[in-house]
Parts: C-alpha cells; structure tokens; sequence
C-alpha cells in the first residue's frame, strides 16, 4: 500500500459500540476511486467499541489505544500525528456520510486547489431529518481570502451560526494547512475543543468551497450525552474561555486584522463563548444529559467566576447582542446577578427545547 494517501479520516470514539459498526460501514462504502486511510482512536474505551472495529478486518483501517481517557483533542491530535493523507476528515463515531462524500469533496477540492471544501449536515432524530430542505446557503459558495474574514465573523454575532463555516465537520482539508502550521487540538478543552480548531485552519485558509449537498449526517439522541454534554459534565474553568477567546484572536491577527478590532473581537468572542457555554450547559440539565447536582455546581462555578473577573466585566460592557440570543443573559452578566444569570439562562435553555420539539433550528 502507497504511504500518500489522497484523504486521511480521523474517527476518534468511547464507548461507542451501540454505534460505530454503523460509522465505519459508511466509511468503507464510499465510492471514491482513489486512495484513503481510516485512523480510528480509541480514548481508552471500557466497551465492546475496539472488538467491532476489529472485526471489520479491513486493511484500510488503523487501530491507535490511547492508554487513558484524555478527551476527543487528544484523540484527534494522536490521529493527526500518523496522518498520511493529502487531506484530512473528522468524523465523530455517532455519525455518518453518504457514500458519494470523500468523491465529491476531493472533486471540488482539486477543481480549483482549494485549502478547504465543506458540505452541508443532515440532523437525524428518530429516523428523520430534522435540516430537511434546510441549507446553510442557497446555492454552491465560493470564498476567497476576503469575504472568508466577514463570513468567520458572523460566528461571534450569531449563536445559530454553528452550521457554517467554523464547525469541524463535513470538512475537506488541506493537510499541509496543519502541519505547515503547526496546528494542533487545544488537550485541556473538552468542550469547544473542534470549533477553537477550525478558528485555527481558518486563520490561514486562502479559497475555500461550500457543496450544497447534505452529505453528513448528524445524529441526535435525546435519551443519550453528547460529547457537547460530556465536556460540560466536568469542570470548564474561565481560564478556558480565554484560551478560545486567544485562538479567535490569533485567527484575525493571522488575516491582518488592526490592533483595535482585534481587541474587541476577543472581547466579543470571550463573553460570546461563556454565554454559549451557559445556555448548552443549561440545556444538558434540563434533558437530563449532564448530571443535575454535577451540572448545576459546574454552571454556579463558572457564574461566580465571571462575576468577578475583570476582563469579563470589561468586555460585557460593549457586547454586541444576537436577535437569535437573550439580551436578559448579558444584561445579568452586567449586574453580576447569579441568580439572574441562572434563571435568564435556564428561560432560554427551555425556549430553545420547545423550539427543537417543533422542529425549528436552534442552538
């Protein structure tokens, strides 16, 4: 077998038997006539997962165990390190792509040397798709250097942007964009930890091209965590908050963004995220995903942090508020208002949860 290969799949899982036969099939389905390599890391799993994968049996995948649990970056990062591929693709083990994929993203991606190609997702719940009809842009997208830098900022303005062009997967990209760079997955964060990555790629990213083809599939159980609710399940400091506000703030820099704008959208990116956090965090209480007392504690910790924090008092004095959010959540920030802040982000949690039953996008 060739050591290049043209896509190298990143697929980290734990404990994910009741799923990744399911994942892998999609992978060794794909219709793709060139070469690829599927890197499958186990995060020291206690499960039947590593037996599955086994089974398969297929020369095409490579089986890394990492010796204890260290979170989906360190995963990653262990995936990266063997990566031989011309292009790099995460998959999370819960989820699955259409056998066309890996084709028509390398197609649009060598068509004009683009540093990254995106699909659109599906949201499967209870066999149906909830995006149906529901596309992030209307037509085939092209972004060049500039309007990349206006389209990355709507990310910060906009919590229900997450479909766009910061999340991580459903992404082609170029490996020489990493390692040129020496990127990596951020080990500490076990929450945010894919999105702070792709701030990274896209602080270099000179052309890119989003398919509108819902090619990913995303798969939503109300009846089990995410890895969304498991990286809220523990203990999320502030200082993480501004390691990712650090990361937004390199990406602008890396695009020769002023000084001045630079300042005030970390700014806007540190209370954006904390907000974000609080509202998800709220949510994984409320479905039962994070455990209550576990969950409440780690949301009342982050709260009495950033109500004495200077740099949160500082920013939330010129936070730019979304339609799509609660403007009562940075208002309770403001007043430094525990008992606000948990009641205005428990409101908005229980809204965004009718919204979902109704099957109305919402994040």
């Amino acid at each position: 077998m060739t050591d290049q290969f043209c896509i190298s799949v990143i697929v980290p899982f734990y404990n994910s038997e009741l799923s990744i036969k399911r994942c892998i099939n999609s992978i060794l389905k794909q219709d793709f006539e060139k070469t690829f390599e599927i890197i499958m890391i186990d995060d020291a799993s206690t499960d039947n997962s590593k037996k599955i994968i086994k089974k398969q049996n297929s020369s095409l995948i490579k089986l890394i165990s990492l010796p204890k649990n260290s979170g989906p970056a360190a995963a990653r990062n262990a995936g990266l390190k063997i990566a031989k591929g011309e292009y790099i693709f995460f998959l999370d083990a819960d989820d699955t792509i259409l056998n066309n994929t890996f084709s028509t993203l390398y197609e649009n991606a060598k068509e004009n040397d683009f540093d990254l190609v995106f699909c659109d997702k599906k949201r499967i719940q209870d066999s149906q798709n909830k995006r149906e009809h529901n596309y992030v842009y209307s037509e085939d997208k092209v972004f060049n250097y500039s309007n990349i830098l206006e389209e990355i900022k709507k990310r910060l303005f906009d919590p229900n942007y997450m479909q766009g062009v910061v999340g991580l997967h459903g992404k082609l990209i170029k490996k020489s964009i990493i390692t040129n760079n020496k990127l990596s997955f951020q080990n500490e964060l076990r929450y945010l930890e894919d999105e702070t990555f792709v701030w990274d790629i896209l602080g270099y990213v000179n052309n890119m091209k989003y398919v509108r083809i819902q090619l990913y599939s995303y798969y939503s159980n109300e009846n089990l965590n995410t890895a969304r609710s498991e990286g809220l399940s523990r203990d999320f400091p502030l200082s993480n908050f501004k390691i990712i506000k650090n990361h937004v703030q390199n990406c602008f820099k890396t695009r020769g963004v002023s000084s001045k704008e630079i300042v005030k959208l970390g700014d806007q990116a540190l209370i954006f995220f904390i907000i974000y956090a609080l509202v998800s965090l709220s949510l994984s209480i409320l479905t039962g995903k994070a455990n209550y007392e576990k969950g409440f504690k780690y949301r009342r910790k982050i709260i009495d942090d950033i109500n004495v924090d200077p740099d949160v008092l500082n920013a939330i004095k010129n936070y730019s508020c979304s339609k799509n959010e609660s403007p009562w959540i940075p208002k309770s920030i403001f007043l430094r208002s525990r008992k606000l802040i948990e009641l205005t982000c428990t409101g908005r949690a229980n809204k965004i949860i009718k919204n979902m039953r109704r099957d109305v996008r919402a994040v």
